[in-house]
């Protein structure tokens, strides 16, 4: 039997309690789904058991529709999550929804804060993007019936579908290239250590690399240009000079390069650099990015697209669409 966490009970206690998914007691606790008799009956006597409260402002969501969206997005000046913003905000408004944008500066605390911000205003739905280690956060918005889309997560949960890049892929291609183009010395500027998204692009990187003999230097830093330039000094102080550094996103690429246009050296000839997402502005620095694109704004669209489903009453299970990569070649390698 699942021990109860401290403090006060949670739909998650009572779901593992129960034995059943949190969808189920979500759609007990509504009444707007079936349920088996039996099955309704054992979610209620844990509900008994634990002294289960319902959040009040999660129980009023259930009954209302404001046609207003929610995106949370953790770093709201890199392009990228603009572009991804206007995917959504093209189906979204088509369809008679607003959409609220929440941006989180990746700090954890901020993320769960703007959840309740969330459920205060009454959001009908909520597209999530976050550093977290897990989709804990959301518990809140699974709670209160509210549809749920994530972007980047590895696979879809319990309340919980999940919109995402083929990131293993895009890291294999990145250092396929980079080796079939000469390169022995490859290394790898991720995000932090405890960072739970996109960390695909490194263990494809780092696939592709073990598969063809070659070591994978990694180097661990903030996912912002700053966090690219120090960790690119890292690794040239490290002793082991890299021949091609790829970067977690264009970002931090930027960084690299910054790093390389400091100390006098030849882009892509002393280094090559590539990195993720193709921005807006990738092919207008000097060198102009190779980098492996990613469709911000079709994941936008697609996430959307399934949170209006939801709202129209598809109760399948919840489930991942994974976009494709493609690398583009431009002049830094």
């Amino acid at each position: 039997m699942a021990k109860q966490r401290p403090g006060r009970a949670g739909i998650k206690d009572v779901a593992e309690r129960a034995g059943v998914s949190l969808t189920t007691v979500s759609h007990v606790l509504s009444g707007r789904r079936p349920v088996s008799e039996a099955t309704r009956e054992r979610v209620e006597e844990v509900i008994a058991e634990l002294n289960y409260r319902p959040n009040r402002a999660a129980q009023s969501l259930m009954t209302r529709r404001t046609h207003t969206m929610a995106l949370v997005v953790p770093d709201i000046t890199n392009p990228f999550y603009p572009a991804l913003a206007m995917g959504m905000l093209d189906v979204a408004e088509a369809a008679g929804f607003a959409v609220l944008i929440d941006n989180t500066h990746g700090d954890p605390a901020r993320e769960e804060l703007a959840m309740q911000q969330v459920l205060e205003r009454g959001v009908d739905a909520i597209a999530f993007a976050g550093y977290g280690r897990s989709l804990d956060v959301l518990e809140p918005m699974i709670e209160a019936g509210v549809p749920a889309v994530a972007f980047g997560i590895a696979e879809a949960s319990a309340g919980v579908d999940v919109i995402s890049s083929d990131d293993h892929g895009g890291g294999y291609e990145a250092a396929r290239f980079l080796v079939e183009s000469g390169r022995r010395r490859l290394a790898f500027v991720a995000g932090p250590p405890t960072e739970g998204l996109r960390v695909g692009r490194l263990h494809g990187f780092e696939a592709f690399l073990r598969g063809a003999g070659l070591p994978a230097r990694v180097h661990h830093a903030a996912l912002t240009r700053d966090g690219g330039y120090a960790g690119t000094a890292a690794l040239f102080a490290e002793g082991v000079i890299p021949d091609a550094i790829v970067a977690n996103n264009d970002i931090v690429a930027l960084g690299v390069l910054d790093y390389a246009r400091r100390h006098g050296m030849d882009v892509p000839g002393d280094l090559a650099v590539v990195g993720f997402d193709d921005i807006d502005i990738a092919d207008l620095v000097h060198p102009a990015l190779t980098t492996v694109r990613v469709p911000a704004r079709e994941q936008g669209e697609a996430a959307a697209r399934v949170l209006l489903h939801r709202l129209d009453g598809d109760v399948s299970a919840p489930h991942s669409t994974v976009f494709p990569m493609a690398l583009i070649r431009r002049e830094s390698a």
